[in-house]
């Protein structure tokens, strides 16, 4: 083949490269995207749980200090709300070093963990629910019934979004490890996603 043909065949091989590239670095920011609605889910489902555990401290059916207890805690967990769930700045809020201090919430004071505060939400809830016959004995109580089942419906689909949330997160982590991922900076400047841990536990049926 000739100079021309070469540079032609050149040419070609270079537009399939800068295509395939292209096509990658597509599917990472669709990836990152889905994490972000993800968690977006993930959020409205704590904090549906959390407005059902008010509910249940307030029917009336809970020892008075077991309905001051959990109406603290899920109070404090749906103030905790604005703050994000983890701090990967993945949202557009840039953080502070992971060694860092912790940055200070919206309302002034120091930024919780929120793993930390769902996971005393959750032992709370199962520590007042108790037993499966303190359970049955409590869902008789016509003041209690929907609410039981709309805080059981809230936690199971909060288990399932922090699910789907986390293997997204794994998704976008195993992508972004690949050397083709690296070398090209085909992310660009997005953060590196973090999963959400926390104790979502439901109390055993």
């Amino acid at each position: 083949m000739g100079l021309s043909e070469w540079a032609l065949v050149a040419v070609g091989v270079l537009a399939v490269a800068a295509w395939a590239l292209w096509v990658q670095a597509s599917r990472v920011d669709r990836l990152h995207r889905t994490v972000l609605r993800s968690r977006t889910t993930l959020e409205a489902q704590l904090v549906r749980r959390a407005t059902a555990a008010t509910e249940l401290a307030g029917c009336g059916v809970l020892d008075p200090a077991e309905a001051l207890i959990v109406t603290d805690v899920a109070l404090r967990a749906i103030d905790a709300a604005p703050v994000g769930l983890v701090r990967d700045g993945l949202e557009g809020r840039p953080e502070a070093d992971a060694l860092a201090a912790p940055p200070p919430d919206p309302a002034g004071g120091p930024r919780v963990d929120r793993g930390l505060l769902e996971s005393e939400l959750s032992r709370t809830l199962r520590a007042v629910l108790g037993a499966d016959e303190e359970r049955a004995e409590l869902a008789e109580d016509p003041r209690a019934r929907d609410v039981l089942a709309q805080l059981d419906q809230a936690w199971y689909r909060l288990q399932l979004a922090r699910r789907f949330h986390n293997a997204h997160v794994q998704q976008v982590r195993r992508i972004r490890a690949r050397s083709v991922v690296r070398v090209f900076h085909l992310a660009g400047r997005a953060p590196l996603p973090e999963p959400f841990d926390m104790d979502d536990a439901r109390p055993q049926h």
